[in-house]
């Protein structure tokens, strides 16, 4: 293949999944990959922090229990930095109080996924109709 095949070949669409839970975040991770897009992981918004800084992100999704910041203090930094507040943060959650989701999408939240309600192909779906509407 030469440069100019190369050049014209789809950039792979890069996720991050910011999630503490080890098995949730590789089911996530296997789940995306096999979709054909290209995912990053963060543990917690320090790491993610990390990616971001070197990294063109499509879409986040953000776990609201993290060690350290939670999602949401994650969340509104990242709204209030003006070269990151456009990218697109999908809260995926197991908390599902009324309260809890109307604070998420009040700080800016494109959407927001209760885990516990929903498979992982009804994420990656979600994924795609926020990138459709970008």
């Amino acid at each position: 293949m030469d440069q100019q095949q190369l050049n014209s070949l789809p950039e792979k669409t890069a996720i991050l999944i910011v999630e503490d839970d080890a098995f949730m975040g590789s089911l996530l991770e296997r789940k995306f990959e096999q979709e054909s897009f290209h995912i990053f992981l963060a543990t917690n918004a320090e790491k993610a922090r990390e990616i971001i800084k070197s990294n063109r992100i499509a879409v986040i999704l953000l776990d609201i229990v993290l060690p350290g910041m939670d999602g949401l203090g994650f969340l509104k930094e990242l709204k209030a930095t003006p070269n990151l507040k456009d990218i697109p943060v999908i809260i995926t959650s197991n908390l599902g109080k009324p309260e809890e989701i109307e604070r998420g999408l009040a700080e800016g939240a494109s959407g927001y996924i209760i885990k516990a309600q929903v498979s992982t192909s009804e994420i990656v779906q979600k994924v795609r109709e926020v990138l459709e509407k970008k």
